[in-house]
């Protein structure tokens, strides 16, 4: 059950942990804002190559987690700590409000006071939010599984954004630390883009495109919609049916991303699958109406998705439901995958 619980946190800590303790808290408190913005506010993107690399940051991490279990409890840290690819900070005196591209937005009462917040079970967790100068900092104490510590620190004159994170659980010997470098592109936030439905488009690339879904669609990009929602539709049914060949065809010969990994060959993606594939008995991938944004003059694309995966094998059965995303490239020969990874877990 401990385990279930520091999963739980972690899929929370970046954003979406400020709508509990720290929003509730402090709603109706919240009054107009005073005082010049501070150079917090603004902005986002991540800056990959200045971030921590995750992968790295995990894999050496030490766990009290038995060691059969332990490749499954690192993949779903390393989901759940990804970092979102945009984010939005904008506050005014104490009154702070911030959203993601996992995230919608919350805004709450930065006062650095101590919260209580009575969880499922009846355990209680403090939590304080507070602003000193250019640093917004959110900590949760309580048991192991909830002491967490994050960061937003404004660097190079409010040009950058570092987040630092640093999650203690009771299943790590260490503490884990993951700092993530952003670059402000935006000075003032234009929160409709980060609205619920909207959280998509926002994670996108700094050409945002045009957004297509279900049958309002222009004309123009109605072919690509079609071609693409039946290549993911042909691509999720080869991964059923567990034709290693079939779903490599979807691949470009090199991946900018494969999950944690990077710049990756098509070679090392379909030895990858081919491990999956040979433990399993039966694999079931189910996808919802995907999110279409496209890029570049309509060359490359890219799909979200709320997807529905169970997994069988000989000793224990995988399911869950995620966010995933697919990049695609249009090509000669049709669309193909070029970037595969969960951008979100939701159970």
């Amino acid at each position: 059950m401990k385990k279930r619980n520091i999963i739980l946190v972690i899929a929370a800590i970046l954003l979406v942990s400020f709508s509990n303790a720290a929003a509730q808290g402090s709603r109706n408190r919240i009054t107009a804002g005073t005082g010049n913005l501070c150079q917090l506010t603004g902005a986002y993107r991540i800056d990959v190559e200045e971030s921590d690399k995750l992968y790295s940051v995990v894999k050496g991490a030490t766990s009290s987690v038995p060691f059969v279990e332990q490749q499954r409890f690192f993949t779903d840290l390393s989901v759940r700590l990804t970092p979102p690819d945009m984010l939005a900070i904008e506050c005014r005196g104490g009154r702070v409000s911030i959203a993601s591209s996992r995230a919608p937005k919350v805004t709450f009462f930065a006062d650095g006071k101590t919260r209580r917040e009575r969880r499922p079970g009846g355990k209680i967790v403090l939590s304080r939010v507070e602003l000193n100068k250019d640093t917004l900092t959110f900590t949760s104490s309580g048991e192991s599984e909830d002491n967490i510590n994050v960061a937003f620190k404004s660097v190079d004159a409010g040009r950058r954004l570092r987040v630092i994170r640093r999650i203690h659980a009771e299943q790590l010997v260490e503490p884990i630390i993951i700092q993530t470098v952003y670059n402000k592109v935006a000075e003032m936030v234009r929160w409709d883009t980060f609205r619920e439905g909207q959280i998509a488009r926002q994670a996108g690339s700094e050409d945002a495109g045009t957004i297509q879904r279900g049958n309002n669609r222009p004309d123009r990009a109605g072919g690509n919609v079609a071609a693409l929602r039946n290549a993911l539709n042909d691509w999720i049914d080869a991964t059923n049916q567990r034709d290693i060949d079939r779903q490599m065809s979807f691949y470009m010969s090199e991946m900018k991303a494969f999950y944690l990994s990077r710049n990756v060959t098509r070679n090392a993606v379909q030895r990858e699958k081919s491990r999956i594939f040979s433990k399993a008995r039966s694999v079931d991938i189910r996808a919802e109406e995907p999110e279409i944004i496209f890029q570049n003059a309509d060359r490359t694309a890219v799909m979200r998705f709320r997807k529905k995966y169970r997994v069988v094998d000989n000793t224990k059965i995988r399911s869950g439901e995620v966010i995933q995303e697919l990049r695609w490239q249009q090509t000669n020969g049709g669309w193909r995958i070029f970037s595969e990874r969960d951008v979100k877990v939701i159970r």
